[in-house]
Protein backbone atom coordinates (compact mmCIF):
# COMPACT_ATOMS: atom_id res chain seq x y z
CA UNK A 1 0.00 0.00 0.00
CA UNK A 2 2.46 2.72 -1.15
CA UNK A 3 1.55 6.15 -1.66
CA UNK A 4 1.55 5.66 -5.60
CA UNK A 5 -0.90 2.93 -5.62
CA UNK A 6 -4.86 3.18 -5.57
CA UNK A 7 -5.07 0.92 -2.33
CA UNK A 8 -3.23 4.05 -0.67
CA UNK A 9 -6.16 6.49 -1.51
CA UNK A 10 -8.69 5.00 -0.61
CA UNK A 11 -7.27 3.92 2.89
CA UNK A 12 -6.53 7.80 2.76
CA UNK A 13 -9.95 8.77 2.27
CA UNK A 14 -11.19 6.16 4.70
CA UNK A 15 -9.04 7.86 7.23
CA UNK A 16 -10.53 11.22 5.95
CA UNK A 17 -13.81 10.19 6.70
CA UNK A 18 -12.96 8.67 10.11
CA UNK A 19 -10.93 11.54 11.39
CA UNK A 20 -13.32 13.75 10.15
CA UNK A 21 -16.01 12.13 12.56
CA UNK A 22 -13.89 11.61 15.36
CA UNK A 23 -12.23 15.16 15.30
CA UNK A 24 -15.39 16.98 15.50
CA UNK A 25 -17.45 14.57 17.80
CA UNK A 26 -15.04 12.34 19.29
CA UNK A 27 -12.59 12.66 22.01
CA UNK A 28 -8.62 13.01 21.69
CA UNK A 29 -7.70 10.15 23.16
CA UNK A 30 -10.40 8.35 20.67
CA UNK A 31 -8.86 9.96 17.98
CA UNK A 32 -5.53 9.62 18.22
CA UNK A 33 -6.07 5.68 19.16
CA UNK A 34 -7.38 5.40 15.53
CA UNK A 35 -4.92 7.45 13.51
CA UNK A 36 -2.36 4.73 15.52
CA UNK A 37 -4.27 1.97 15.14
CA UNK A 38 -4.48 3.37 11.15
CA UNK A 39 -0.89 3.32 10.98
CA UNK A 40 0.37 0.13 12.46
CA UNK A 41 -2.38 -1.45 9.69
CA UNK A 42 -0.22 0.44 7.17
CA UNK A 43 2.99 -1.15 8.05
CA UNK A 44 1.67 -4.44 8.45
CA UNK A 45 0.47 -4.20 5.23
CA UNK A 46 4.29 -3.96 4.03
CA UNK A 47 5.12 -6.74 6.58
CA UNK A 48 3.63 -7.90 9.77
CA UNK A 49 6.13 -9.70 11.21
CA UNK A 50 8.28 -6.15 11.51
CA UNK A 51 5.53 -4.46 13.34
CA UNK A 52 7.26 -5.55 16.57
CA UNK A 53 9.97 -3.79 16.11
CA UNK A 54 8.29 -0.77 15.51
CA UNK A 55 6.72 -1.37 18.96
CA UNK A 56 10.24 -2.15 20.59
CA UNK A 57 11.48 1.11 19.41
CA UNK A 58 8.21 2.85 20.90
CA UNK A 59 8.28 0.91 24.46
CA UNK A 60 12.80 2.17 24.42
CA UNK A 61 11.81 5.65 24.16
CA UNK A 62 8.82 6.13 25.83
CA UNK A 63 9.94 4.56 29.24
CA UNK A 64 13.36 6.03 27.98
CA UNK A 65 11.88 9.43 28.77
CA UNK A 66 9.98 8.70 32.04
CA UNK A 67 13.27 7.40 33.42
CA UNK A 68 15.49 10.29 32.26
CA UNK A 69 13.09 12.68 34.22
CA UNK A 70 12.81 9.92 37.11
CA UNK A 71 16.41 10.41 37.36
CA UNK A 72 16.88 14.11 36.51
CA UNK A 73 14.18 15.01 39.71
CA UNK A 74 16.80 12.96 41.86
CA UNK A 75 19.61 15.26 40.87
CA UNK A 76 21.33 13.53 38.61
CA UNK A 77 21.65 14.33 34.90
CA UNK A 78 19.78 11.80 33.10
CA UNK A 79 22.69 11.03 31.38
CA UNK A 80 22.76 7.00 32.00
CA UNK A 81 19.12 6.94 31.35
CA UNK A 82 18.94 8.92 27.70
CA UNK A 83 22.63 6.71 26.78
CA UNK A 84 20.74 3.58 27.59
CA UNK A 85 17.49 4.70 25.46
CA UNK A 86 19.81 5.77 22.45
CA UNK A 87 21.92 2.54 22.86
CA UNK A 88 19.03 -0.14 22.73
CA UNK A 89 17.89 2.13 19.92
CA UNK A 90 20.59 1.66 17.83
CA UNK A 91 21.43 -1.62 18.25
CA UNK A 92 18.47 -2.74 16.44
CA UNK A 93 19.14 -0.41 13.90
CA UNK A 94 22.62 -1.83 13.69
CA UNK A 95 21.77 -5.23 13.12
CA UNK A 96 19.22 -5.31 10.93
CA UNK A 97 21.12 -2.23 8.56
CA UNK A 98 24.39 -3.70 8.91
CA UNK A 99 23.78 -7.89 9.17
CA UNK A 100 22.21 -8.48 5.69
CA UNK A 101 26.17 -7.58 4.33
CA UNK A 102 27.29 -10.88 5.98
CA UNK A 103 23.71 -12.83 5.53
CA UNK A 104 22.19 -11.53 2.55
CA UNK A 105 18.73 -13.73 3.60
CA UNK A 106 18.14 -11.00 6.33
CA UNK A 107 15.40 -8.97 5.57
CA UNK A 108 15.90 -4.56 6.23
CA UNK A 109 12.37 -3.48 7.87
CA UNK A 110 11.15 -0.62 5.36
CA UNK A 111 11.42 2.56 7.18
CA UNK A 112 13.45 1.30 10.37
CA UNK A 113 16.48 4.44 10.39
CA UNK A 114 13.54 7.17 10.21
CA UNK A 115 11.42 5.70 12.85
CA UNK A 116 14.08 4.85 14.68
CA UNK A 117 15.94 8.68 14.64
CA UNK A 118 12.79 9.88 15.02
CA UNK A 119 12.18 7.81 17.87
CA UNK A 120 15.08 8.96 19.84
CA UNK A 121 14.54 12.78 19.48
CA UNK A 122 12.00 11.99 21.80
CA UNK A 123 14.05 10.37 24.11
CA UNK A 124 17.34 13.11 23.56
CA UNK A 125 14.96 15.83 23.50
CA UNK A 126 13.58 15.21 27.17
CA UNK A 127 17.52 14.83 28.29
CA UNK A 128 18.03 18.47 26.81
CA UNK A 129 14.97 20.14 28.56
CA UNK A 130 13.46 20.98 25.12
CA UNK A 131 9.94 19.15 26.10
CA UNK A 132 8.34 17.44 29.33
CA UNK A 133 7.43 13.60 28.83
CA UNK A 134 4.05 12.86 27.44
CA UNK A 135 1.67 10.95 29.54
CA UNK A 136 0.08 9.26 27.11
CA UNK A 137 1.63 6.25 25.44
CA UNK A 138 -1.33 6.45 22.73
CA UNK A 139 0.48 10.13 21.82
CA UNK A 140 4.06 9.12 21.66
CA UNK A 141 3.26 5.48 19.87
CA UNK A 142 1.49 7.77 17.53
CA UNK A 143 4.00 10.60 16.88
CA UNK A 144 6.82 7.16 16.34
CA UNK A 145 4.64 5.50 13.88
CA UNK A 146 2.32 8.22 12.27
CA UNK A 147 1.89 6.88 8.64
CA UNK A 148 2.83 9.14 6.32
CA UNK A 149 6.33 9.95 7.92
CA UNK A 150 6.46 5.97 9.00
CA UNK A 151 8.80 5.14 5.99
CA UNK A 152 10.52 7.43 4.70
CA UNK A 153 10.35 10.24 6.94
CA UNK A 154 10.24 13.39 7.02
CA UNK A 155 11.89 12.76 10.03
CA UNK A 156 9.97 14.74 12.69
CA UNK A 157 10.91 15.83 16.09
CA UNK A 158 8.93 15.53 19.12
CA UNK A 159 8.34 19.06 20.11
CA UNK A 160 6.61 20.00 16.57
CA UNK A 161 4.53 16.76 15.94
CA UNK A 162 3.11 15.65 19.61
CA UNK A 163 1.75 19.32 20.31
CA UNK A 164 -0.58 18.84 17.08
CA UNK A 165 -1.69 15.58 18.50
CA UNK A 166 -2.81 17.11 21.86
CA UNK A 167 -5.41 19.47 19.96
CA UNK A 168 -8.17 19.32 18.07
CA UNK A 169 -7.33 19.32 14.21
CA UNK A 170 -7.75 22.08 12.02
CA UNK A 171 -9.56 20.08 9.87
CA UNK A 172 -10.85 22.52 6.79
CA UNK A 173 -11.64 22.49 3.23
CA UNK A 174 -8.41 24.95 2.86
CA UNK A 175 -6.11 22.64 4.29
CA UNK A 176 -7.90 19.29 2.36
CA UNK A 177 -7.24 21.35 -0.75
CA UNK A 178 -3.62 22.52 -0.14
CA UNK A 179 -2.67 18.98 0.57
CA UNK A 180 -4.29 17.47 -1.97
CA UNK A 181 -2.50 19.65 -4.53
CA UNK A 182 1.30 19.06 -2.27
CA UNK A 183 0.15 15.34 -3.16
CA UNK A 184 -0.91 15.45 -7.08
CA UNK A 185 2.29 17.41 -7.58
CA UNK A 186 4.61 14.88 -5.07
CA UNK A 187 2.97 11.95 -7.57
CA UNK A 188 3.89 13.52 -10.49
CA UNK A 189 7.39 13.77 -9.24
CA UNK A 190 7.70 10.18 -8.67
CA UNK A 191 5.57 8.65 -11.46
CA UNK A 192 6.36 10.65 -14.08
CA UNK A 193 9.49 11.56 -14.10
CA UNK A 194 11.57 9.94 -11.18
CA UNK A 195 10.45 6.21 -12.50
CA UNK A 196 10.32 7.22 -16.26
CA UNK A 197 14.14 8.61 -15.46
CA UNK A 198 14.60 4.49 -13.40
CA UNK A 199 14.07 2.63 -16.59
CA UNK A 200 16.80 4.23 -18.50
CA UNK A 201 19.22 4.49 -15.46
CA UNK A 202 18.44 1.27 -14.06
CA UNK A 203 19.23 0.02 -17.58
CA UNK A 204 22.78 1.11 -17.54
CA UNK A 205 23.83 1.15 -14.61
CA UNK A 206 22.88 -2.37 -14.79
CA UNK A 207 25.90 -3.19 -17.03
CA UNK A 208 28.00 0.33 -17.01
CA UNK A 209 31.36 -1.65 -18.16
CA UNK A 210 29.56 -1.93 -21.44
CA UNK A 211 28.42 1.78 -22.52
CA UNK A 212 30.07 4.96 -23.49
CA UNK A 213 31.25 7.67 -21.27
CA UNK A 214 28.63 9.84 -22.82
CA UNK A 215 26.02 7.34 -21.89
CA UNK A 216 26.79 7.16 -18.52
CA UNK A 217 27.68 11.07 -18.37
CA UNK A 218 23.32 11.19 -19.37
CA UNK A 219 22.84 8.63 -16.78
CA UNK A 220 24.56 10.06 -14.23
CA UNK A 221 22.74 13.67 -14.82
CA UNK A 222 19.49 11.26 -14.78
CA UNK A 223 20.22 9.94 -11.65
CA UNK A 224 21.04 13.08 -9.83
CA UNK A 225 17.10 14.02 -10.77
CA UNK A 226 15.68 10.85 -10.82
CA UNK A 227 16.70 10.04 -6.76
CA UNK A 228 15.43 14.27 -6.17
CA UNK A 229 12.00 13.27 -8.16
CA UNK A 230 11.70 10.09 -6.12
CA UNK A 231 12.44 11.32 -2.85
CA UNK A 232 10.82 14.74 -2.59
CA UNK A 233 8.35 13.12 -4.52
CA UNK A 234 7.86 10.71 -1.52
CA UNK A 235 8.27 14.00 0.91
CA UNK A 236 5.85 16.09 -0.81
CA UNK A 237 2.77 13.01 -0.64
CA UNK A 238 3.81 12.72 3.21
CA UNK A 239 3.63 16.06 4.06
CA UNK A 240 0.57 16.76 1.92
CA UNK A 241 -1.57 13.77 3.51
CA UNK A 242 -0.31 15.16 6.85
CA UNK A 243 -1.47 18.44 5.40
CA UNK A 244 -5.31 16.92 4.18
CA UNK A 245 -5.70 15.40 7.80
CA UNK A 246 -4.43 19.10 9.32
CA UNK A 247 -1.29 18.21 10.56
CA UNK A 248 2.07 20.23 9.82
CA UNK A 249 4.60 18.27 9.01
CA UNK A 250 8.48 19.85 8.33
CA UNK A 251 9.47 20.73 5.13
CA UNK A 252 12.36 17.96 3.52
CA UNK A 253 13.46 19.53 0.23
CA UNK A 254 13.86 23.29 -0.87
CA UNK A 255 15.20 23.03 -4.52
CA UNK A 256 17.98 21.78 -3.77
CA UNK A 257 19.61 21.93 -6.74
CA UNK A 258 18.78 25.49 -7.38
CA UNK A 259 21.49 26.54 -5.02
CA UNK A 260 25.42 28.27 -5.57
CA UNK A 261 27.54 26.07 -2.64
CA UNK A 262 27.39 22.37 -1.44
CA UNK A 263 26.62 24.40 2.25
CA UNK A 264 23.39 25.69 0.91
CA UNK A 265 22.77 22.49 -0.65
CA UNK A 266 22.68 20.56 2.47
CA UNK A 267 20.86 23.07 3.79
CA UNK A 268 17.54 21.92 1.21
CA UNK A 269 18.46 18.34 0.61
CA UNK A 270 16.58 16.12 3.24
CA UNK A 271 16.55 18.71 5.38
CA UNK A 272 14.74 16.42 8.34
CA UNK A 273 17.96 14.54 8.22
CA UNK A 274 20.40 17.03 8.05
CA UNK A 275 19.01 19.42 10.88
CA UNK A 276 18.94 15.45 12.86
CA UNK A 277 22.81 15.25 12.50
CA UNK A 278 23.50 18.88 13.07
CA UNK A 279 21.00 18.87 16.24
CA UNK A 280 21.91 15.85 17.41
CA UNK A 281 25.41 15.04 16.47
CA UNK A 282 27.26 18.17 15.09
CA UNK A 283 26.21 20.51 17.73
CA UNK A 284 26.56 17.69 20.53
CA UNK A 285 30.63 18.30 19.33
CA UNK A 286 31.10 21.34 20.02
CA UNK A 287 29.55 22.58 16.59
CA UNK A 288 31.59 25.26 15.08
CA UNK A 289 32.24 26.28 18.68
CA UNK A 290 35.39 24.50 18.88
CA UNK A 291 39.25 25.15 16.92
CA UNK A 292 39.74 24.74 13.49
CA UNK A 293 41.54 21.42 13.15
CA UNK A 294 38.32 19.84 15.82
CA UNK A 295 35.68 21.88 13.61
CA UNK A 296 36.99 19.83 10.76
CA UNK A 297 36.70 16.66 12.41
CA UNK A 298 33.14 18.04 13.41
CA UNK A 299 32.00 18.19 9.66
CA UNK A 300 33.56 14.99 8.84
CA UNK A 301 32.43 13.24 10.77
CA UNK A 302 28.92 13.97 10.32
CA UNK A 303 29.08 13.64 6.44
CA UNK A 304 30.63 10.30 7.46
CA UNK A 305 27.90 9.10 9.82
CA UNK A 306 25.18 10.13 7.19
CA UNK A 307 26.98 7.70 4.37
CA UNK A 308 27.12 4.92 7.32
CA UNK A 309 23.49 5.66 7.80
CA UNK A 310 22.50 5.26 3.99
CA UNK A 311 24.58 1.51 4.37
CA UNK A 312 28.01 0.18 5.38
CA UNK A 313 29.29 0.05 2.11
CA UNK A 314 32.42 1.23 0.74
CA UNK A 315 30.52 3.67 -1.85
CA UNK A 316 28.16 5.36 0.74
CA UNK A 317 31.60 5.78 3.06
CA UNK A 318 33.57 7.25 0.10
CA UNK A 319 30.09 9.27 -1.14
CA UNK A 320 29.82 10.55 2.70
CA UNK A 321 33.44 11.54 2.59
CA UNK A 322 33.24 13.40 -1.15
CA UNK A 323 30.60 15.71 0.17
CA UNK A 324 32.96 16.26 3.48
CA UNK A 325 35.83 17.20 1.27
CA UNK A 326 33.86 19.88 -1.01
CA UNK A 327 32.04 20.91 1.89
CA UNK A 328 35.35 22.10 3.30
CA UNK A 329 37.46 23.00 0.60
CA UNK A 330 34.12 25.59 -0.57
CA UNK A 331 34.65 27.11 2.65
CA UNK A 332 38.65 27.57 2.59
CA UNK A 333 38.83 27.96 -1.22
CA UNK A 334 35.09 28.79 -2.25
CA UNK A 335 34.51 32.17 -3.98
CA UNK A 336 32.92 34.76 -2.28
CA UNK A 337 30.00 35.12 -4.86
CA UNK A 338 29.60 32.38 -6.81
CA UNK A 339 28.34 32.82 -10.12
CA UNK A 340 26.83 30.77 -12.78
CA UNK A 341 30.01 28.80 -13.35
CA UNK A 342 30.23 27.86 -9.61
CA UNK A 343 26.77 26.44 -9.48
CA UNK A 344 27.27 24.40 -12.92
CA UNK A 345 30.63 23.27 -10.60
CA UNK A 346 28.34 22.38 -7.47
CA UNK A 347 25.97 20.36 -9.51
CA UNK A 348 28.42 18.51 -11.81
CA UNK A 349 30.49 17.12 -8.21
CA UNK A 350 26.94 16.03 -6.69
CA UNK A 351 26.21 14.69 -9.69
CA UNK A 352 29.37 12.74 -9.82
CA UNK A 353 29.23 12.08 -5.89
CA UNK A 354 25.73 10.28 -6.53
CA UNK A 355 27.74 7.68 -8.71
CA UNK A 356 29.09 6.42 -5.45
CA UNK A 357 25.71 6.21 -3.75
CA UNK A 358 23.89 4.41 -6.88
CA UNK A 359 26.59 1.68 -7.96
CA UNK A 360 27.36 0.17 -4.49
CA UNK A 361 30.66 -1.43 -5.55
CA UNK A 362 32.78 1.25 -5.47
CA UNK A 363 35.38 -0.20 -7.70
CA UNK A 364 32.58 -0.09 -10.72
CA UNK A 365 31.41 3.27 -9.09
CA UNK A 366 34.95 4.50 -9.66
CA UNK A 367 35.58 3.00 -13.01
CA UNK A 368 32.55 4.65 -13.80
CA UNK A 369 33.75 8.05 -13.43
CA UNK A 370 36.93 7.04 -15.27
CA UNK A 371 35.17 6.36 -18.21
CA UNK A 372 33.21 9.13 -18.20
CA UNK A 373 36.46 11.79 -18.08
CA UNK A 374 38.24 9.60 -20.55
CA UNK A 375 35.19 8.99 -23.20
CA UNK A 376 33.00 11.73 -22.99
CA UNK A 377 33.30 11.84 -26.45
CA UNK A 378 31.51 9.27 -28.14
CA UNK A 379 28.23 7.74 -29.81
CA UNK A 380 24.97 7.91 -27.12
CA UNK A 381 22.87 5.22 -26.37
CA UNK A 382 19.00 6.17 -26.28
CA UNK A 383 17.85 2.89 -24.68
CA UNK A 384 14.98 1.00 -25.33
CA UNK A 385 13.99 3.59 -28.35
CA UNK A 386 14.34 7.30 -29.24
CA UNK A 387 11.60 8.38 -28.63
CA UNK A 388 10.70 7.08 -25.02
CA UNK A 389 14.21 8.55 -24.18
CA UNK A 390 13.51 11.57 -26.17
CA UNK A 391 10.32 11.90 -24.06
CA UNK A 392 11.43 11.18 -21.26
CA UNK A 393 14.26 14.16 -21.49
CA UNK A 394 11.30 16.81 -22.71
CA UNK A 395 9.41 15.81 -19.36
CA UNK A 396 12.28 16.16 -17.53
CA UNK A 397 13.50 19.60 -18.87
CA UNK A 398 9.69 20.57 -18.40
CA UNK A 399 10.22 19.64 -14.43
CA UNK A 400 13.32 21.44 -14.22
CA UNK A 401 11.66 24.93 -15.41
CA UNK A 402 9.33 24.65 -13.09
CA UNK A 403 11.62 24.19 -10.28
CA UNK A 404 13.11 26.71 -11.49
CA UNK A 405 10.38 29.18 -11.77
CA UNK A 406 9.42 27.70 -7.87
CA UNK A 407 13.04 29.09 -7.35
CA UNK A 408 12.17 32.65 -8.65
CA UNK A 409 8.65 32.59 -6.59
CA UNK A 410 7.19 32.59 -10.11
CA UNK A 411 3.95 30.63 -9.79
CA UNK A 412 5.02 29.00 -6.83
CA UNK A 413 1.74 28.14 -5.99
CA UNK A 414 -0.03 25.83 -8.11
CA UNK A 415 -3.37 26.87 -9.72
CA UNK A 416 -6.28 24.62 -10.27
CA UNK A 417 -5.31 24.65 -14.04
CA UNK A 418 -1.63 23.39 -13.62
CA UNK A 419 -3.35 20.68 -10.97
CA UNK A 420 -5.24 19.18 -14.31
CA UNK A 421 -2.58 19.21 -16.21
CA UNK A 422 -0.48 17.11 -13.70
CA UNK A 423 -3.44 14.67 -13.60
CA UNK A 424 -3.85 14.65 -17.16
CA UNK A 425 0.57 14.05 -17.17
CA UNK A 426 0.13 11.27 -14.61
CA UNK A 427 -2.46 9.59 -16.72
CA UNK A 428 -0.52 9.67 -19.67
CA UNK A 429 3.18 9.30 -18.93
CA UNK A 430 2.74 8.21 -15.86
CA UNK A 431 4.83 4.81 -14.79
CA UNK A 432 3.98 2.39 -12.82
CA UNK A 433 6.71 1.48 -9.71
CA UNK A 434 6.44 -0.53 -6.35
CA UNK A 435 9.56 0.92 -4.90
CA UNK A 436 10.84 4.33 -3.84
CA UNK A 437 14.55 4.75 -4.07
CA UNK A 438 14.92 5.30 -0.07
CA UNK A 439 12.67 2.29 1.14
CA UNK A 440 16.42 0.76 1.27
CA UNK A 441 17.40 3.05 3.61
Amino acid sequence: MLFNTPQYLLFLLVILVMLWITNKWAGLLFRNTLLLVASYYFYANLHIGFVGLLVYITLVNYFGGIWIISEQKRGLSGKKAVAVSILLSLLVLIFFKYAYFFNDSILLPIGLSFFTFQALSYSIDIYRGKIKPETSFINVALFVAFFPTLLSGPIERARNLLPQLRERLLFNEDNIIAGAKLFIWGLFKKVVIADRLAEYVNMIYGNPEAHTGSTLAITAVFYSFQIYADFSGYADMAIGSGRMMGIKLMENFNLPYCVNSFKEFWRRWHISLTSWFTEYVYISMGGNRVNKARWILNISTVFLLSGVWHGATYSFILWGMIHALLYLLEYYCGPKRPNIIYHLYVFIMITFAWIFFRIEDSGTAWNTVVHICTNLISPFYWGSSMFTTMLTMALLLIFILREYLSYKEIGKEKSNYEVIILLLSIALFGVSSEQFVYFQF
